[in-house]
């Protein structure tokens, strides 16, 4: 009986673990000519994620984690529903915060950085995959 319960128990605990949401960040876009930045983040898991922050990082390329974020922008994300997505439409350079003084208006290319549910405020099944991080 003993053994029953503990793979009982097991069985459950293994189905709870995958009933949750999970978070991904696809291939997010920098235009250089518009200067503007496009993110989306799609929940690909099988459960509803609930409020969360997202935050977009604009980076010299090779620029060093120590002076990392050069810009950052942070969004509010209400939730996204079960195989939905939340798309932050055009957000200008000028609405990121530069607490390094980068003026990105003069990049040609840059190191951009999406950290979707950046505070880990979403129970997922893969916390492992939220970060998008690429040069352009």
């Amino acid at each position: 009986m003993k053994n029953y319960l503990v793979l009982l128990l097991a069985i459950s605990f293994l189905g709870l673990a995958g009933c949750a949401a999970n978070l991904v960040v696809q291939d997010p876009t920098i235009d250089f000519s518009t200067q503007t930045v496009n993110v989306t983040v799609k929940n690909i898991g099988n459960k509803n994620a609930g409020q969360h922050l997202t935050y977009i990082e604009i980076n010299e390329v090779d620029a060093a984690d120590a002076i990392k974020p050069q810009s950052q922008f942070s969004a509010n994300v209400s939730g996204i529903p079960v195989g939905s997505s939340w798309s932050s439409g055009s957000i200008p350079f000028n609405s990121f915060s530069s607490p390094r003084g980068l003026d990105l208006s003069t990049l040609t290319t840059a190191n951009l950085v999406v950290r979707a549910d950046a505070k880990n405020m979403v129970k997922e099944s893969n916390e492992s995959d939220n970060i998008y991080d690429a040069n352009h």
